[in-house]
Order: C-alpha cells, then sequence, then structure tokens
C-alpha cells in the first residue's frame, strides 16, 4: 500500500534552516543532504508503520511517529510525522536535530 507524503510548511521550513545551516560550513555536502533527506521523507510512502512512536507521542492526541535520518558528524534528524489510514497520507510536520529537546504542544 503507497502512502501519499505531505511535507507541511513547518517541516518544510525546517529543512531549508538546516540546509542553510549546512550549506554556510559545507556548501556541497548540503546539496547532499537535502537530496538525501527528501528521498528519506519520500521513503514514508511505504510502510510508515515501521518507525517507532516518537517521544512527543505521549503529549499529543495523534500518534506521533519518528523517522532517524542522517548519523555521524552532521548528526541524526528526526522527522517527526502522523499517519491518517483513513486518507492513506502522512503528513510530516517537523524536522528536528537529534540533540533538541522533544517538542512541546505550545511549538
Amino acid at each position: 500500500m503507497t502512502y501519499r507524503v505531505i511535507v507541511t510548511p513547518a517541516a518544510e521550513n525546517d529543512l531549508r534552516t538546516i540546509y542553510r545551516y549546512i550549506r554556510s560550513q559545507a556548501p556541497r555536502a548540503a546539496r547532499e543532504w537535502i537530496r538525501r533527506a527528501r528521498q528519506s521523507a519520500k521513503s514514508l510512502a511505504r510502510h510508515p508503520e515501521r518507525c517507532p512512536l516518537a517521544p512527543e507521542s505521549a503529549s499529543f492526541d495523534q500518534p506521533i511517529r519518528e523517522l532517524f535520518f542522517g548519523s555521524g558528524n552532521r548528526g541524526t534528524y528526526r522527522f517527526l510525522f502522523v499517519v491518517f489510514e483513513e486518507e492513506k497520507s502522512v503528513y510530516i510536520l517537523h524536522v528536528r536535530h537529534g540533540s533538541m529537546l522533544p517538542l512541546s504542544p505550545s511549538e
């Protein structure tokens, strides 16, 4: 079964902010990072339930899942998303660096 993957404006803003930061340090690496990040997001079209519930899930009404992306000296990022089975859609809500505190309902 294939899901439609929708990147919300907040998540798109997160991606652009991260890209700009990486680009300021290493332009070539930034282009590769954003390409791989978008590819990783698209992978949620198949079996998004493979990803674990995020720590944030306990604070929200809807179960929030997380997809880990990246490793090494550039760090690990978390794609926070919800799955709507009835719509067959995945909404990516935010992209956060793994070292950031969990998302709170007020954010």
